[in-house]
């Protein structure tokens, strides 16, 4: 239940992020509005949440949303009869129709999820997802698609406030105690931080465990991590998945970063090698590959960065604030920054291509994909490929083929491989990970 914004301070950034990231107008009309909590719909629809970057604790309900790839996008307030509520988060499902998760600020306050089907005109209350009690409290609602959604809300009644939808908010049902694992002692959620791939959504706790469902909210599991909470004055983090629900990474407000293989029974410390490194604000991965982008929005660790190999190296693009970050896949993605001038700036459109399998290609020579896999790999060369191996972690040769671009790695172990290509005289290697 509580909210971590971050504040505005102009800076000049020292690294060329031209390429990486294009600064668009979010279409705010008051200077210093950040964008936040991004929901992307498609390639050409994305909704966001704005805030004022001056003094984030002084509450503002607008939104902004662009529907052709970020290019333009339309701000406005949201108008929902009450301007004491807060605004959790949105999630969209098309250029017309999105959910916002609405939170009491003060006693006697009730909040919930609200639904716009006209771009955010008028909005409307969905009665079904009650968060009615004393201790109700919506930090997030999410919709997978047009019909299925979950609302995410602290304990109430014992358990965790979580309800589902398979009509598009016509009706909710509540999730049973019985499908939640039980919260511990004061244990709490956090404002918009969850993330979701596929049918899976994960959200974060102040006692720094992870809440995980693979079947759109309607049963739930819960893991430890190496944080101690995710939301804390000291202490905070976000988190990440690849592939679900298997690979996810988990970054702390310094930049330090954890990755699970086994859908975060363990976590391991990733050891950053390079000079590059990332930051301790936003991270997310490009759905079902090794590649990641870190972001950061405090004043001491702004900037970007990514990695190619599952955060082990770095290359920072930027030292401007960002305040979040998400990517659809490995061409659409954005981030949240502040309006400088009225009706300027304010949202980064991914522009560039290194995120990409091609450029890979173009880098290396070569390129695997898909990459996480869980049966086949193909391989992409500039030039005729002559010998392929694959090693484990430990450096042993496992496999070896000629003259061959399509392998099967179904009986591999999951876990780390290194696939080393000859081609023409040269050789290069590139990591694989096994699901």
């Amino acid at each position: 239940m509580v909210s971590r914004l971050l504040l505005f301070l102009f800076l000049t950034s020292f690294y060329s992020q031209a390429q990486f990231w294009t600064e668009r107008s979010s279409g705010f009309p008051i200077t210093s509005t950040g964008l936040s909590k991004i929901h992307i719909v498609d390639d050409n629809v994305a909704w966001a949440t704005g805030y004022d970057g001056l003094n984030p604790n002084n509450n503002i309900q607008r939104f902004s949303t662009t529907s052709d790839g970020g290019m333009t996008w339309s701000a406005s307030t949201v108008d929902i009869g009450n301007s004491a509520l807060g605004i959790s988060n949105i999630s969209g499902v098309s250029a017309t129709t999105a959910y916002i998760a609405v939170h009491p600020r003060a006693s006697g306050q009730i909040g919930g999820v609200w639904q716009t089907t006209d771009t955010g005109a008028t909005w409307t209350r969905q009665t079904g997802a009650a968060f009615n009690s004393t201790s109700s409290f919506a930090n997030a609602v999410h919709f997978f698609n047009t019909t299925d959604g979950v609302a995410i809300g602290d304990p109430a009644g014992g358990y965790w406030e979580i309800y589902t939808t398979t009509n598009g908010g016509t009706s909710y049902t509540r999730v049973p105690s019985s499908n939640i694992p039980a919260p511990l002692t004061n244990e709490v959620g956090y404002l918009a931080q969850y993330t979701h791939l596929g049918n899976n959504i994960w959200f974060t706790t102040s006692a720094g465990r992870v809440y995980h469902s693979a079947n759109m909210g309607n049963n739930w599991s819960v893991f430890n991590t190496p944080l101690s909470d995710f939301g804390g004055t000291n202490l905070s983090g976000d988190i990440t998945f690849s592939t679900p629900p298997n690979k996810g990474m988990i970054q702390d407000n310094s930049g330090n970063l954890f990755i699970t293989q086994d859908a975060g029974t363990t976590w391991n410390p990733v050891n950053i090698s390079g000079t590059g490194f990332p930051y301790g604000g936003a991270i997310a991965y490009i759905p079902n590959s090794s590649r990641v982008v870190s972001t950061g929005g405090d004043t001491a660790l702004a900037g970007t960065a990514y990695s190619t190999d599952d955060g082990i190296t770095w290359t920072n693009v930027s030292t401007d604030q960002h305040v979040d970050v998400a990517f659809l896949d490995e061409d659409t993605g954005y981030s949240g920054g502040f309006s400088t001038i009225s009706t300027q700036d304010g949202v980064y459109v991914y522009t560039d291509s290194v995120l990409s399998t091609y450029d890979q290609l173009a880098t290396d020579g070569f390129s695997i994909y898909p990459n996480p896999s869980s049966e086949f790999i193909n391989i992409l060369s500039t030039q005729p490929i002559e010998k392929v191996e694959i090693y484990d972690i430990n450096s042993r040769l496992l496999m070896e083929y000629s003259n061959i671009s399509l392998i099967d790695v179904t009986d591999l172990q999951s876990g780390i491989y290194f696939i080393k290509v000859n081609a023409n005289t040269t050789s290069t290697t590139q990591q694989l990970i096994k699901n």
